[in-house]
């Protein structure tokens, strides 16, 4: 391929794309942890409730922590994804190749880091399992942060590979 051709993205990685994007804001929005306080009583949170709850009780690093991992990076690799998927014949000069080749490169070390997010969640879950005084479990919004997650992953994969390498 030319250095200089671009290749017209698909509609199915579109819709991938938009499926993983939709089941982000679930993801932050609806419950996704279920904290039990000695088994009698409990409180449900989402992502993006927690971060804030954590961060209004001064637990600054972990809601840094679940900020970036879980709401800051996810948001961020989508929209990279989006910009390339939805502007790709922008690029269609040389310098508008090597610009390509560039995003494709941030969108590969990006998809590096993919279940880092998860992982934060899964880590405040199993921390908190088997604990006397407070346990936890995971709800739907879990589901769908993970599941919007590895739909992402799956996008990011097909605009490498239709982009061209």
């Amino acid at each position: 391929m030319n250095l200089t051709e671009t290749r017209k993205p698909t509609s199915l990685t579109t819709g991938i794309l938009l499926i993983a994007s939709v089941l982000f804001v679930p993801g932050l929005t609806l419950s996704a942890i279920e904290t039990r306080h000695l088994g009698l009583w409990g409180d449900d949170h989402s992502i993006l409730g927690l971060a804030i709850t954590l961060a209004t009780e001064g637990d600054w690093l972990l809601a840094a922590t679940v900020s970036l991992f879980s709401i800051g990076f996810p948001l961020t690799k989508l929209i990279w994804m989006w910009r390339i998927q939805v502007f790709p014949g922008g690029m269609a000069t040389d310098s508008g190749a090597v610009r390509r080749k560039g995003s494709l490169k941030w969108l590969e070390r990006l998809g590096k880091w993919s279940m880092a997010d998860v992982l934060v969640i899964a880590l405040i879950v199993f921390s908190l399992r088997g604990n006397l005084l407070l346990e936890a479990r995971p709800l739907f919004g879990a589901g769908c942060f993970a599941l919007s997650t590895l739909i992402a992953m799956w996008a990011a994969g097909r605009i490498v590979a239709e982009q061209g390498h």
